[in-house]
């Protein structure tokens, strides 16, 4: 292995020696050309000449590097970069969030720290699972990075050259430089995070799957979301955050357009105050519908039911990865139900059970309303309505 390392070594030192005696031998030669005749003063040109000797071999070096990883990338045979460059782009990225949080002065920039600190944690869980777009990676980060220094040399070369740069050359390489070193963190940043979230969605998927497997063979009776029944129900949130609130304020804002050069006339001005109102609700209703629209699916989704001979568990959870909630309402005694057209209501008594990223907690018995829409399948809701039944007998009598 030592044997191996110090020939790769001595390969290594021969090419480098070889390649500057050529640009040395080449920058010499260009001492024979007169400056004046490139426009240039003899200071320039001897600076150029002595960037070319010193620089000329990285140049060389990075451009063919950056050819052998797109050929390399063609033939499939990239090497496996991403998986070490993952924890090289984490380290960079904490200390540009220390260094924000440094400076922060107000609460806004430590909440803001908080929420930076909260993604910085979620990216670092992402590593547990296997990266996605590692072809992109293998080939976008050697890229990347080989830019990076090319720009960064340049810019050096200009400095000490054509000093004083012009404002315009200075604000174009530092823009330069700033967008590749922000593109060669963004991408795998964003894959990570995307990597960490399906695998650990995966993960969570898995785990509800083991507890709905544990509580049939308990003989416990599961409840879910039929895929079918669901689209039925979020189409009346979807119209109306979709459809009907668009076309409400579309065309009002039509009517109000046409009517717009006759308003002298008395029955004009009276015709535009309807539209004028159903525009301005139709504009301010759009949020809140579409967030009704957002609870609706998630509630759906997630929602599950464990119903035993003479208990009722409502299960669900919140957020994803770091920020994800899952709760249980365990119902203690049934006060009153009601069967809607949307959604099953159960008042009762409850204790409430949540489980988070940092533990869990119960809540004591309290008296709450919950909303189950119906989305289960039709022989499971006839089971949850039966159980609901004598439940509300056996507190009858």
């Amino acid at each position: 292995m030592q044997e191996k390392r110090s020939m790769r070594f001595g390969k290594w030192l021969l090419k480098a020696i070889v390649s500057y005696a050529v640009f040395i031998a080449a920058g010499l030669l260009l001492s024979f050309v007169p400056a004046r005749r490139l426009g240039l003063s003899e200071e320039m040109f001897l600076n150029l000449r002595m960037f070319f000797m010193l620089f000329g071999p990285i140049y060389l070096t990075l451009f063919v590097k950056i050819i052998l990883t797109f050929i390399a990338a063609a033939k499939r045979r990239e090497p496996d970069v991403s998986e070490r460059s993952r924890g090289i782009l984490f380290a960079v990225t904490a200390l540009l969030l220390f260094a924000n949080l440094s400076n922060a002065q107000t609460v806004s920039d430590l909440a803001s720290g908080t929420i930076q600190g909260k993604g910085l944690r979620n990216l670092e869980r992402s590593k547990r699972y296997s990266l996605k777009g590692k072809r992109f990676l293998n080939v976008f980060l050697p890229v990347g990075f080989y830019l990076l220094i090319l720009e960064l040399l340049t810019l050096l070369v200009c400095i000490v050259t054509f000093a004083p740069l012009p404002r315009a050359a200075s604000n174009a390489f530092i823009f330069t430089i700033a967008l590749t070193a922000l593109l060669f963190l963004l991408p795998p940043l964003i894959l990570s995070f995307i990597s960490g979230y399906q695998g650990d969605k995966a993960k969570h998927e898995n785990k509800r799957a083991q507890e709905k497997q544990k509580a049939v063979q308990s003989d416990v009776l599961v409840l879910e979301t039929d895929l079918n029944r669901r689209k039925r129900y979020l189409r009346l949130p979807k119209i109306l955050a979709l459809l009907i609130c668009p076309g409400v304020c579309l065309t009002s804002g039509f009517v109000l357009a046409l009517t717009k050069n006759s308003q002298e006339l008395l029955s004009v001005r009276l015709l535009r105050i309807p539209f004028l109102a159903l525009m301005a609700a139709a504009v301010f209703l759009f949020i809140p519908l579409l967030m009704y629209w957002a609870n609706c699916s998630g509630t759906s989704l997630v929602q599950r039911v464990y119903l035993t001979q003479n208990q009722l568990y409502y299960t669900g959870y919140s957020g994803s990865m770091e920020e994800r909630v899952e709760f249980t309402f365990t119902l203690l005694r049934l006060e009153s139900y009601h069967i809607g057209k949307r959604s099953i209501r159960v008042h009762g008594q409850f204790t409430k059970k949540t489980r988070d990223a940092y533990g869990s907690s119960q809540k004591k018995p309290f008296t709450k309303t919950l909303w189950l829409p119906r989305t289960f399948p039709i022989d499971q809701e006839q089971a949850l309505l039966y159980f609901l039944q004598n439940q509300a007998a056996e507190n009858v009598s």
